[in-house]
């Protein structure tokens, strides 16, 4: 190979730069054009290609100590749902369902039920499940008290213990305060510490020992939290491990994406989907707890009449309301409970936008327009104006509450919408100053509801009827039997219709742009279903070999 001086390749380019400058981007240019081309309209590119990865990357932000029995951490409380199993869980339709249970019976009267544990479970670090240990995470539960995340449960339990090895016997303090949905705490091991008191005092050095899918490897403070799949999980079994990335602020979690130091993560913020779809991320939509709905003032002299309630219903168009304010971004539901809460399937036929029935009632109860104003008057003659409330500041509802005055309109009933600054806002609700209130609420996983029918919520309804049956949902009951007691109570909404639902709003998933998930996680536990989630990166091709024939050359 001839060899060719430093010197004269310098004095080379510096007489030619311009033209060699000129030929390197005529060739930029070409190439250019050859990877779009291939990229585009062939969708091939020779030194690209996806590897799957064994570990998922998800963002926390704060984790106060791994210790389920006393963190305040929201970020801990769901990862503790990957290295923990319950007796009970709950599945996608919030029906309570069992997990470390495998028998169990209950006695409604006596608020007793015991529970036979799956045989063979083991805890991470190889010792065998037992029902002490149950019972042990109760008593340390009670112990922690208030700075449990889990005592309003607990505290229902009147007693815990063994009889033998594999079956626990739970008394609940009456059968008015207990349900399955209050045995869905995480279990701890009687073995790791030895006292109840001794567990409730760890927190800096607290390593983690569940029973469940995923096993705690390590923790870099402040940066880094690794998991690894439980290959002697009881159920199904996850094949890929997970590492927690600590990040200052979870907004951060979009960014990180971009360096793969972040697989996925959830988000409910109303501008999710706008930054994620302009990074060409995937966004999958959840049903969140977060319901919005319209309140009928009951004591109202025209809404305290349950067929103008239901005209009003039939009157108010929800799905434009769906479309046009929550611009889509929610899921229609014909209660204020979760949509098919408990496996019972919401039908959306009982009060679909009809104006034809909306005006029978509104007739048959009297309301005509006497003057031709084209605005009816009470039976009595008397003009009426129903007030629509709504907080100020929530663009949303005020878009809401636009549309409902319009159908108002249509159906010759005099409306106005009343948008006040949040300090006047709660003080027109207290006072009962509304006709319709425009708001929304944040319901718990357990869908406790009672507060909405005993006269002490907010918006000042009462009915005996509705609050005992929604009690009946509280009681120690088979699943069969909450289904059962739910379809009443939920027949009783509807015709009662004190609360009109207009939507559940959605929370994403949001993913990697190779991102794939065969089942969705739940707004009560971000990271279920994750065992179904994959995830490739881009590489480029190993090339050594022509790099190594070029260097022979």
């Amino acid at each position: 190979m001839k060899i060719i001086s430093k010197d004269k390749i310098s004095a080379f380019l510096k007489k030619y730069w311009i033209g060699i400058l000129a030929a390197v981007l005529v060739i930029a240019v070409i190439a250019s054009s050859v990877e779009i081309y291939k990229e585009e309209v062939l969708n091939i590119d020779p030194d690209i290609e996806y590897k799957e990865q064994s570990t998922l990357y998800l963002p926390s932000e704060n984790i106060d100590t791994f210790n389920p029995v006393i963190s305040q951490s929201q970020d801990v409380y769901y990862l503790s749902k990957l290295i923990y199993s319950s007796l009970f869980t709950f599945d996608e339709q919030l029906n309570v369902v069992p997990e470390l249970a495998d028998e169990y019976t209950v006695d409604t009267e006596r608020a007793y039920i015991e529970v036979k544990l799956k045989n063979g479970v083991k805890w991470h670090n190889g010792k065998k499940l037992t029902a002490s240990d149950v019972a042990f995470t109760v008593s340390a539960m009670r112990a922690a008290g208030t700075n449990c995340p889990y005592y309003n449960k607990v505290k229902k339990i009147n007693s815990a213990f063994a009889k033998g090895n594999d079956t626990v016997a739970i008394y609940f303090n009456n059968n008015y305060n207990c349900s399955l949905d209050d045995l869905t705490f995480p279990i701890v091991p009687s073995s790791q510490y030895s006292s109840a008191g001794a567990f409730v005092a760890a927190k800096d050095d607290f390593k983690p020992v569940g029973t469940g899918q995923y096993k705690y490897k390590s923790y870099n403070k402040k940066k880094q939290l690794r998991l690894t799949a439980n290959k002697n999980y009881f159920g199904q079994k996850a094949d890929r491990n997970i590492t927690v990335t600590l990040l200052p602020d979870r907004d951060l979690a979009a960014n990180m994406m971009e360096i793969n130091s972040v697989t996925c993560y959830v988000d409910s913020s109303s501008n999710r989907k706008s930054s994620a779809s302009d990074r060409g991320y995937q966004i999958l939509d959840i049903p969140s707890n977060n319901v919005e709905f319209l309140v009928f003032n009951t004591r109202s002299s025209v809404l305290a009449q349950k067929d103008m309630r239901k005209a009003l219903a039939y009157g108010i168009d929800v799905s434009k309301i769906l479309d046009n304010a929550y611009m889509g971004d929610g899921i229609l539901t014909d209660t204020i409970y979760y949509p098919n809460f408990l496996g019972v399937t919401d039908t959306l036929k009982d009060y679909s936008y009809d104006l034809k029935k909306a005006e029978q009632l509104v007739s048959s109860l009297g309301f005509r327009d006497v003057n031709g104003d084209g605005a009816k008057e009470n039976p009595q003659g008397q003009k009426f104006t129903l007030k629509i409330l709504v907080d100020k500041k929530n663009a949303t509802r005020n878009s809401a509450a636009q549309i409902i005055k319009n159908n108002l309109d249509t159906l010759g009933l005099d409306a106005y919408v009343e948008s006040l600054p949040r300090a006047e806002y709660n003080q027109a609700i207290k006072r009962k100053d509304f006709d319709i209130l425009v708001t929304g609420f944040t319901i718990e996983e357990n869908y406790d509801l009672r507060n909405f029918f005993n006269g002490s919520n907010d918006w000042g309804y009462y009915n005996y009827d509705l609050f005992m049956k929604s009690r009946e949902l509280d009681r120690l009951y088979t699943p069969d039997e909450y289904r059962a007691k739910y379809r009443e109570l939920k027949d009783a909404l509807i015709d009662e219709l004190p609360y009109y639902p207009l939507c559940y709003k959605k929370m994403s998933l949001i993913g990697a742009d190779t991102f794939k998930a065969e089942k969705l996680p739940m707004f009560n536990n971000i990271y279920k279903n994750c065992d179904t989630w994959s995830w490739s990166v881009i590489v480029e091709k190993n090339n050594d070999e022509e790099d190594k024939n070029t260097l022979k050359n």
